[in-house]
């Protein structure tokens, strides 16, 4: 073997290791690290994405609901917050995308490539079956639905697993066949505090939409 292609071997594992120590899973949501309490998650939720926090919180819940504000330059419509023991564990926000969906999901998955690397793999949403007709042969109707994910396993420097999810369907998940009925939804989850949120990825549940925001995500 010629010292020419070892020298070349060397480089491209050299290059493969510092690409893979760039990209970093997930460790929380909108800087708010998975484990947080309420109160935290609340704060910079309302401070950093103007979600409308709600004004009696109950004492014990294991799930919150606020709405309004904005996620990477999109209104949302509405925020789900989990928590496990009082530990937040994992965060929704569907966002408002004025028709344009498909649009915004692929800015979306754009940005969370450039930031986490490629997705672990991408489905065509649940089809919807109701929409079949007795005796229908003729090709299929375009459909719009598409779900891209990140699974982020342990390792030595990150303990837990974590899970990204981004959703552009129907508001009950499925393919739609109108674009303007799709919905884009973004889910961050620490398995390891959440395993059933797991879940979601077998059974979850948007012209030029305006630019998405990286930092954001």
């Amino acid at each position: 073997m010629s010292r020419h292609f070892l020298s070349a071997l060397l480089a491209l594992a050299l290059s493969s290791t510092a690409f893979a120590q760039k990209i970093q899973p997930p460790t929380g949501f909108l800087g708010v690290p998975f484990g947080s309490a309420p109160a935290d998650v609340l704060r910079v939720l309302g401070a950093r994405a103007g979600a409308t926090i709600p004004e009696e919180i109950p004492t014990t819940f294991d799930k919150l609901e606020l709405t309004g504000g904005n996620f990477a330059g999109q209104e949302a419509l509405k925020w789900t917050l989990e928590f496990a023991d009082r530990r937040f564990a994992a965060a929704t926000v569907v966002l408002k995308t004025a028709g344009n969906g498909m649009a915004v999901y692929r800015e979306l998955q754009k940005n969370l490539v450039a930031k986490y690397g490629p997705a672990s793999g991408e489905k065509r949403a649940e089809r919807d079956d109701s929409r079949k007709t007795a005796g229908t042969t003729t090709r299929r109707e375009e459909t719009f639905g598409k779900i891209a994910y990140w699974k982020f396993l342990p390792s030595l420097a990150e303990k837990s697993t974590r899970l990204i999810i981004c959703e552009a369907a129907g508001p009950d998940g499925k393919e739609v066949n109108d674009e303007s009925k799709v919905q884009v939804t973004l889910h961050y989850i620490d398995e390891t505090l959440l395993p059933a949120a797991a879940k979601r990825l077998t059974h979850p549940g948007t012209k030029t939409g305006p630019a998405v925001k990286r930092e954001d995500l």
